[in-house]
């Protein structure tokens, strides 16, 4: 019950923490190149996690455990990293985290068509909530930006979405073989090496897609800390609460960014919740439970 206890911990941390960093990062990503931003964090988590590993140690692992690990990387920050950037350019900070609850439906969408896996009466009500939920706060009134943004920033993040379903469903499969540390370094290796590859070709006649990143050392270092945060809360927590909890428990408390969300901006923004926000936040987060329930009652 300890470790569990310590898995919940993790899980409501990694959600706290990717409700944080959607606000900071909002600012950059308005501003500055989403695959330099993706790059740059990537980068920075490196940097971070291979001190600490240095200090701390790690377990050896199978050429099959590397490769899926990285892989994962390549889909999860290269291509839902960037997306995520892009997204949070069109969209406010609360509308691309509730968008990111749509992994759940991604992932068991996955399942049913690629693994044969049936759904129980409760699971197909979640879904239908969840999706409900991020209708009601994407399609009602008084989303940021024009109609063309507001489409294109709901399009990014749905394939953010489901490249990080792809992502988490690849790395859930090892985990028992790696230590969450190692873990978080491989799939954000698989994420820089990716996006160094691919960035220039994107970038094309376009100059250095760096610059605008690097001109400022001020601007780069406050972006240092913000992925410090970031790369310390949401990727390493998530997957620690992963390990040491069941992963429907895990799913249901890392969906609570949304409402964390709204509770950060209620505090230190002074906003008061949009009834329709806060609504379609319950209604996703009530859905991920449904989805849950099967397991956690298991």
């Amino acid at each position: 019950m300890g470790m569990e206890l310590i898995g919940i911990l993790a899980a409501l941390g990694s959600a706290a923490t990717w409700a944080v960093g959607a606000l900071m990062l909002k600012p950059f990503a308005e501003r500055l190149p989403a695959m330099g931003l993706a790059f740059a964090k990537g980068v920075f988590g490196l940097m971070l996690l291979g001190s600490a590993i240095l200090m701390i140690g790690h377990e050896s692992i199978s050429w099959a455990v590397f490769w899926v690990l990285f892989l994962s990387g390549v889909i999860g920050i290269g291509v839902a990293d960037t997306l995520f950037f892009k997204a949070l350019r069109e969209l406010s900070s609360h509308s691309v985290v509730q968008l990111m609850l749509l992994g759940q439906v991604a992932t068991i969408g996955m399942a049913v068509a690629f693994l044969g896996e049936s759904l129980a009466l409760a699971e197909w009500l979640g879904v239908a909530l969840v999706i409900l939920g991020v209708a009601v706060v994407l399609l009602g009134p008084g989303e940021e930006g024009d109609t063309q943004a507001t489409r294109r920033g709901i399009l990014f993040g749905l394939v953010s979405v489901l490249s990080m379903a792809v992502s988490v469903t690849m790395a859930k499969g090892v985990l028992d073989d790696v230590d969450a540390l190692t873990a978080t370094f491989l799939r954000i290796s698989g994420g820089v090496v990716s996006l160094f590859v691919l960035a220039p070709v994107f970038y094309l006649g376009q100059g250095n897609w760096l610059t605008p990143l690097l001109s400022d050392w001020r601007m780069a270092l406050k972006f240092c800390a913000i992925a410090t945060f970031v790369t310390i809360g949401g990727f390493f927590l998530s997957l620690l609460a992963m390990k040491l909890t069941p992963l429907a428990i895990a799913n249901t408390l890392l969906s609570t960014e949304p409402l964390f969300v709204l509770l950060i901006m209620a505090i230190f923004y002074r906003e008061r919740p949009e009834p329709r926000r806060l609504l379609g936040s319950l209604i996703g987060v009530l859905g991920v439970a449904f989805i849950s329930s099967q397991s956690i009652m298991a």
